[in-house]
């Protein structure tokens, strides 16, 4: 379940401008507020994460199956759709940000 919340958000298109505790909210209404805000802190370590791997070149200088495994050791919660993601995530913000 904390994968599939980590795809709401880390989500592009008109549903980025929905604030993304209001997302995960709307989407997991079962799930207590303080687990969805434990989940965003981590969600922002992925993010943090991505960041750092672009930084260092992304899909330039490294695998897809060298960031799993690193994503994995860090983030065990993350299938492989949510690791999926955050590749294309480096990617982008390789490719958009010049690294």
């Amino acid at each position: 379940m904390q994968s599939q919340a980590y795809l709401i958000y880390s989500e592009w298109g008109p549903s980025r401008l929905i604030p993304r505790d209001q997302r995960l909210a709307e989407c997991f209404p079962e799930i207590p507020e303080d687990t969805r805000r434990n989940w965003m802190r981590q969600f922002d370590q992925v993010e943090a994460a991505v960041w750092k791997a672009a930084e260092a070149g992304g899909p330039r200088t490294g695998s897809f199956e060298a960031f799993t495994r690193q994503m994995r050791a860090s983030f065990p919660f993350m299938s492989d759709k949510a690791l999926s993601r955050a590749w294309a995530l480096t990617g982008y913000y390789t490719f958009h940000e010049g690294y």
